[in-house]
């Protein structure tokens, strides 16, 4: 008996679903949060298999009542081939239950997906306008005016009224330029509008670029966190993280390439300006300059030089 064509195609439905269904991985890709050029998978959406091998190391962080983690670093920290399609901008992880997708989506448009709203109903309120001027890294002039101060980092200064010209500050001047003047821009504000010098406070997009995201991704940016504007803090830690691992920017500046070795291979942080040793990822251990970074192998060899643990990220004794 020959079936009509549109038994055939339920048939074929149903065998992907029941398919997808056996193996408890989802039909469609995983929706993820492209910041930075860093894909962020949500925790809730991973499958089982997935969650179960979440560990410290990559560190997770909360964002909107969702929880998150660095795919590729998550996928390299279970060896867990990772593959990349930049057409679809989608990401296939390699388990033994199976093949798992992902699709990278770029802030803005990450908030408005189907599976991400019925979690969490979040949607960014945002406003159009167009940038005349970058008067710094960190700070850019619109067409009415108005001052932007980009929200959660801050550049090296150029145009300090009773500061020298920083290190890096031209170059991360140049990089804001490059992204925004001239452009048309789209500001996303948290929950204070303004800081006391009357400026907006906006995190600023250009297109699918998270400029506050990229100028931290390329190393021209350190985070900096005022609440109540926290929405994208933990985010940007991570970002800040990735950046500095790569020496990029004003990561890359080292006294010598005895430094730079040793940052790769220590496990705590500290400062020599302080005497308190802490976790990499932790929010303190991020806003340690690298001209002042102190790396250690060990607790021991740490407590050994004088320092104690920090008492926020609290690493071993």
């Amino acid at each position: 008996m020959r079936l009509p064509r549109l038994s055939i195609h339920l048939l074929l439905a149903t065998a992907v679903f029941l398919g997808a269904a056996s193996s408890g991985f989802a039909a469609e890709p995983i929706p993820c949060l492209l910041a930075g050029g860093i894909s962020f998978a949500p925790v809730d959406l991973l499958p089982e298999v997935l969650r179960g091998k979440i560990t410290d190391t990559p560190p997770t962080f909360d964002m909107e009542g969702l929880k998150f983690i660095p795919l590729r670093r998550f996928a390299n920290a279970i060896a867990a081939p990772l593959t990349w399609a930049p057409q679809t901008q989608t990401m296939t992880v390699q388990t033994q239950a199976g093949a798992v997708s992902f699709r990278a989506w770029p802030n803005l448009e990450f908030w408005k997906q189907p599976r991400i709203t019925a979690l969490v109903g979040f949607a960014p309120v945002t406003v159009a306008a167009t940038c005349v001027r970058v008067i710094d890294g960190d700070t850019i002039e619109l067409d009415d005016g108005e001052r932007v101060r980009y929200i959660g980092m801050d550049t090296p200064e150029t145009k300090h009224p009773y500061k020298p010209v920083e290190a890096f500050g031209h170059e991360a001047r140049a990089a804001n330029r490059k992204l925004v003047e001239g452009r048309r821009v789209t500001l996303e504000y948290d929950v204070e509008k303004r800081d006391r010098y009357r400026r907006l406070l906006a995190y600023v997009y250009v297109g699918d670029t998270f400029v506050n995201a990229e100028l931290l991704a390329q190393g021209y940016a350190q985070t900096s966190t005022y609440p109540p504007n926290v929405r994208y803090a933990l985010m940007f830690n991570s970002i800040q993280r990735h950046a500095r691992e790569a020496h990029k920017g004003l990561w890359g500046a080292s006294d010598s390439a005895d430094d730079t070795a040793s940052q790769s291979a220590g496990k705590y942080l500290g400062s020599k300006r302080s005497d308190i040793y802490h976790y990499p990822t932790c929010k303190w251990a991020l806003k340690i300059s690298p001209h002042n970074a102190i790396w250690f192998d060990s607790a021991a060899q740490a407590r050994k030089a004088g320092y104690r643990p920090c008492r926020v990220c609290k690493p071993p004794q």
